[in-house]
């Protein structure tokens, strides 16, 4: 005789097709999409954090009229900036996945305002590049071209002396270490004249050689750290035009750019009512218009 069924035994374990398979999950909770939601919000939060942390440290002290500054901060910028904007795609990913949270709403539509004005800003970066780079270039050429008029004064300065003392006041007017003076005064003034002449002729030669070599090294590493910089601008500008607009009924500014409609974007339609409040009042006018006898 066969062992009967416990009526009492659950279902599940009659009926193996209805227990649980192994790696199936649960379906997610509210809970859980919120948890995920606010630890995508405090992500985001903390890389914009970073961000402002790291762009406030090297603008520090603040010298606008400083080229080497204004170079140091828009490297900093175009270095770190996509730190902000992956803290950008976190942000709206949490608006995303929790899409009832006002608060993250609040702070995605105003990410998208502060983007809109952030693409334009990176895009500026160009000719502040362009800028502070050549007077980069001009400063150190300036000071290269200094020293050189230096040695070449005090050379001058040397053959045209008429005593050790006006020797040693030229020889005060070099830039660098100075020739060395016969251990006696005995020498004749014009042997000392012809030697210091001879030892500083070739040293200003091939100083102006190396600066000149120093030079072209510079304008070529600019050239190439330029190029750099302004794919990384360009990125970035694209980057945040995808995401920001001025107003919540205005396409992107990247849309406007690529349509060629960028006028729009700055308030073309400032007059123009949202799409929303115009269907509302074309309702109201049809309202009206039917209620008439």
């Amino acid at each position: 005789m066969s062992p009967q069924a416990d009526p009492l035994q659950p279902t599940t374990d009659r009926d193996p097709a209805a227990r649980p398979r192994a790696g199936m999950e649960r379906p997610l909770g509210d809970n859980y999409v919120e948890e995920v939601a606010i630890a995508l919000n405090w992500g985001a939060i903390l890389l914009f954090v970073l961000f402002l942390v790291g762009i406030l440290g090297s603008a520090w002290p603040v010298r606008l009229i400083n080229p080497l500054w204004l170079q140091s901060v828009s490297d900093k910028l175009l270095a770190s900036g996509a730190i902000a904007m992956i803290g950008a795609i976190l942000l709206m990913l949490a608006s995303l996945i929790d899409p009832r949270s006002g608060r993250i709403g609040g702070r995605v539509s105003l990410l998208r305002r502060l983007s809109f004005w952030i693409a334009f800003g990176f895009l500026l970066l160009i000719p502040l590049q362009v800028y502070s780079g050549i007077s980069l270039l001009r400063q150190f050429r300036a000071n290269d071209t200094r020293e050189l008029n230096a040695y070449i004064a005090t050379t001058r300065a040397i053959e045209s002396a008429r005593s050790y003392d006006d020797i040693l006041k030229a020889i005060r007017l070099l830039p660098g270490q100075a020739p060395a003076l016969p251990a006696s005064i005995e020498v004749p003034l014009d042997v000392v004249k012809t030697k210091l002449s001879n030892d500083l002729n070739p040293f200003i030669k091939r100083y102006q050689n190396e600066a000149d070599a120093m030079g072209m090294k510079r304008l070529n590493d600019w050239f190439l750290q330029l190029a750099r910089n302004v794919v990384a601008a360009l990125l970035l500008f694209f980057s945040f035009a995808a995401i920001g607009k001025r107003f919540a009924y205005q396409p992107t500014l990247l849309q406007s750019v690529l349509s060629g409609r960028l006028v729009s974007a700055f308030g073309g339609r400032r007059h123009q009512a949202p799409p929303e409040m115009d269907a509302a009042m074309r309702m109201m006018m049809l309202d009206d218009n039917e209620s008439r006898p």
